[in-house]
């Protein structure tokens, strides 16, 4: 049994508030321990580069993407990459390749996608390592043009066929069709693509094409998805046709220049815009103004008239009123006469004088030479049977001559007249007694051109002059006139009179055919076609048998023209042709002139 008074336990020397302090110090410890353990380490970020092996390539060819992971080295290798992609008319990207990062966080796709559009590399997270996106990179993509082409001559007056598929398809957009030409690619047509994304077209390629043509077809980019494209070259070599060859034998090494059309293309030229003498080709070009400007049913009035009063007994003079009708003479006279009688005149106290003022009475033209006049008659307004006398000479005053003849056929029909007739310039005004008429104009030209007229052509070319030029009509007033309106319809000319006996008259021979065009495409152009001589008539006579042709005839000394219109037996059309030649005499030229328009009408042969 114990003692009561046994010894007591030994006391803890630590006081009891260091006693708590420490339980507190162990407790606090072992709770430290305890969040290391379940805390995971911070997670680790990246960063993802992208990189196209090009920014624009050609449909069908692939791009690489190569790209690389920054992160921590237990973060880099082993990752799985998507790579994504979205077309440049999307916002929504989508998943087009996988792959895992190298050991250095490297990785690269290969991709041939048909449209421009931008790449994306993308990395998700995965342990303790972050995801990570990287920027775009855009790659465009050309669209690619297949193009043919099939020939079945590549002789000069032929058609080629193109066709041209576009890929992607590109249904109801446009392709054109280019032409290489000094140095650059021009637009020949614009084509649209059908539901099979092609197209087609048929350029033709005459005389100015010989040579090398090359080709392509180009789609322009029209959306957002590819980029613009062009098809191969497509080259090839247009040889002159036969009959252009045969014509090239004959004009070498002479001065001529030629130019043959049809229906507003030109078929063959040589020296087309060489400026050349028109001689009588000219009556041509006056023949278009003259019916621009007066049509073809204008009839010229001459008329007779007083500064007196009129009635039973005219007390003054009778002037008559030349106003430029080239065929006037006693026939026209006596058929004035009776209208002054049916007027009611028995008797005239003056004269009958002719009027001298309202065309000048020039006769002469810068280009002329001294043998001109030997050609053509002084131009008068007021004109009496061509102005010549009974043999073939001058008429010094043709107004005087038809006051006489005039005043004859009056008193024939009893209307006596007591003064001699005369001529001067009329006083101002007058009062119009009666008028007659000249047949129509289209009627005119066919005398102005199938014998070649030069009196027709100067007076009715003053007639042009006073028309838009005023009075009083000159040789001048008409050549410029004339010029003028030449000008207005597309070609150029320099011009001194208007019947082409000048030699300072200047055409080339695409201007011709040009105007002759224009004449085609007037109201008037079959008058004037009607007009011209065919082969066997006037100047043509002796030329042209068998051969289908109108055409105006031109001829000076060692100058020659031959222009107007040729069947076509291949294409079964009238073709346009002027053929201008210095140097050589008259038959040798005409010869010239007839194998070329036959050559024309033969082309197929």
């Amino acid at each position: 049994m114990g003692r009561c008074g046994g010894p007591r336990p030994r006391e803890s020397r630590i006081r009891p508030e260091r006693s708590f302090r420490r339980a507190l110090g162990a407790l606090a410890g072992s709770f430290l321990v305890t969040l290391a353990t379940v805390t995971p380490a911070s997670a680790v970020a990246g960063a993802v580069e992208l990189t196209p092996s090009a920014s624009r390539i050609d449909l069908g060819d692939a791009v690489t993407l190569a790209g690389a992971l920054t992160s921590s080295e237990a973060c880099t290798a082993g990752r799985t990459v998507f790579l994504e992609w979205r077309a440049a008319d999307s916002t929504a990207f989508a998943t087009v390749a996988q792959g895992t990062t190298a050991d250095d966080g490297t990785f690269s796709f290969t991709q041939t996608q048909q449209h421009t559009g931008d790449y994306r590399a993308s990395v998700t997270a995965g342990g303790s390592c972050e995801a990570a996106v990287s920027g775009t990179a855009t790659v465009r993509v050309r669209a690619r043009v297949d193009s043919t082409l099939l020939a079945g001559s590549l002789e000069a007056g032929s058609c080629v066929e193109v066709t041209a598929t576009v890929t992607p398809p590109k249904p109801g957009q446009v392709v054109e069709l280019q032409r290489r030409s000094a140095g650059a690619w021009t637009t020949l047509e614009t084509l649209t693509l059908d539901d099979g994304s092609r197209t087609s077209a048929r350029p033709c390629f005459g005389w100015e094409d010989v040579g090398i043509v090359r080709l392509r077809a180009r789609w322009p980019a029209q959306d957002q998805v590819n980029e613009a494209a062009t098809g191969p070259t497509l080259a090839f070599q247009i040889e002159l046709a036969g009959w252009m060859a045969r014509i090239e034998e004959l004009v070498a090494g002479r001065a001529i220049s030629v130019s043959v059309g049809e229906a507003g293309t030109f078929l063959y030229e040589r020296a087309p815009d060489a400026p050349g003498t028109p001689a009588s080709n000219e009556k041509l070009l006056l023949s278009m103004a003259l019916l621009d400007t007066f049509g073809a049913d204008d009839r010229i009035r001459t008329r007779v008239a007083s500064d007196a009063a009129v009635g039973e007994i005219l007390r003054g003079d009778l002037w008559i009123l030349g106003r430029g009708d080239p065929e006037l003479d006693r026939g026209t006279l006596v058929a004035l006469a009776r209208e002054v009688a049916n007027a009611g005149i028995e008797r005239i106290t003056g004269r009958v004088l002719g009027s001298t003022t309202y065309f000048r009475r020039d006769w002469d033209a810068t280009g002329w030479n001294d043998a001109a006049r030997d050609y053509v008659a002084r131009p008068t307004a007021l004109v009496f049977d061509g102005n010549l006398d009974a043999r073939g000479r001058d008429l010094r005053d043709p107004e005087a001559r038809a006051a006489e003849v005039l005043t004859d056929a009056l008193e024939d029909l009893g209307v006596a007249v007591r003064g001699r007739a005369g001529s001067g310039p009329p006083p101002d005004p007058l009062t119009e007694v009666a008028s007659v008429r000249s047949r129509a104009m289209q009627a005119m030209l066919v005398k102005l051109l199938r014998p070649s007229d030069n009196f027709y052509a100067e007076v009715l070319g003053k007639r042009l002059g006073v028309a838009v030029r005023g009075t009083p009509g000159t040789i001048a007033k008409g050549a410029a006139t004339l010029e003028a309106w030449v000008d207005t319809a597309g070609a150029e000319v320099d011009l001194h009179d208007c019947s082409g006996l000048s030699y300072a008259n200047r055409v080339t021979a695409a201007g011709i055919v040009q105007l002759l065009w224009a004449a085609e495409a007037a109201p008037w152009g079959t008058d004037l076609f009607d007009a011209l001589p065919s082969g066997g008539q006037g100047t043509l006579r002796d030329r042209f048998a068998r051969v289908e042709v109108r055409a105006k005839t031109g001829t000076l000394t060692d100058i020659s023209a031959l222009s107007g219109w040729v069947w076509l037996e291949r294409t079964e059309t009238w073709g346009e042709f002027s053929i201008l030649s210095s140097g050589m005499g008259k038959s040798e030229a005409s010869d010239l002139e007839d194998r070329i328009v036959r050559i024309l009408q033969n082309q197929a042969r």
